[in-house]
């Protein structure tokens, strides 16, 4: 049974009696374990695609079943539940405390969650440990680069050791050294910690550290195809 099941999905705005369609009947799924890059150029669906796969956002019509329930029979309280602990999430903006240390960032989402309040310590250590910045544990935030500060948000994001990690334009803030080490990571974490990677940009070279492309355009697929060679940290490929 696949991770994620998506089937002919529409999603249409309305503000003010005005209709937007933005997805016109969207149609593939995602198995466990897979990296999967949505790209697309802005405009094309991404965003709004991700917001209804991370129970952000409802849909107009057809199908979305994650691990095998339909997503619109969940109710307020099971969604929340969903995204608390099956689902971690990493933008663009980073979207860390300010003022607040590098730890209780990370640890934030286990306030909110059913995990024992005596494994707090030790999960918010890992997760930091699996970034690379237990060298950075006791810093305020706001004197960390912007590749630190993503890789605290990618801590964040797997503290709950969720099923799937969203990364919503992740290198979009950041310079190509810095990307491309944030890139490595979600590899890293793809390969060598088994989670599910989502990633939404509309950069190829960023697309390509991933095993599989769905290229979408004015909210249609217009292309879902496996990456023969990826892309390395270094610049290089990487043939899998």
């Amino acid at each position: 049974m696949p991770l994620i099941e998506v089937s002919k999905l529409t999603k249409t705005y309305v503000n003010d009696e005005v209709e937007t369609p933005v997805l016109h009947g969207v149609s593939f799924s995602i198995e466990r374990g897979e990296f999967v890059a949505i790209m697309g150029p802005s405009g094309s669906g991404k965003s709004t695609l991700l917001h209804v796969m991370g129970f952000l956002d409802g849909y107009t019509s057809g199908s979305y079943r994650f691990e095998g329930q339909e997503a619109s029979t969940y109710d307020g309280d099971a969604t929340a539940r969903i995204r608390n602990k099956k689902l971690g999430f990493i933008f663009q903006s980073f979207n860390l405390l300010p003022h607040a240390s590098v730890y209780d960032n990370v640890l934030l989402p286990l306030h909110y969650s059913d995990v024992p309040e005596s494994e707090w310590k030790k999960r918010t250590i890992d997760a930091v440990e699996i970034v690379g910045l237990t060298h950075r544990t006791k810093y305020d935030v706001t004197r960390l680069s912007g590749g630190e500060k993503q890789r605290v948000a990618i801590a964040r994001a797997l503290v709950c050791n969720p099923e799937v990690i969203f990364a919503d334009e992740p290198t979009g803030n950041l310079d190509s050294k810095s990307g491309g080490a944030i890139m490595q990571t979600l590899q890293d974490l793809n390969e060598k910690h088994g989670h599910t990677i989502i990633l939404i940009t509309h950069e190829t070279y960023t697309a390509e550290h991933a095993r599989r492309i769905i290229r979408i355009k004015d909210g249609l697929i217009e292309s879902d195809t496996k990456v023969a060679e990826r892309r390395h940290t270094n610049g290089g490929l990487l043939t899998k």
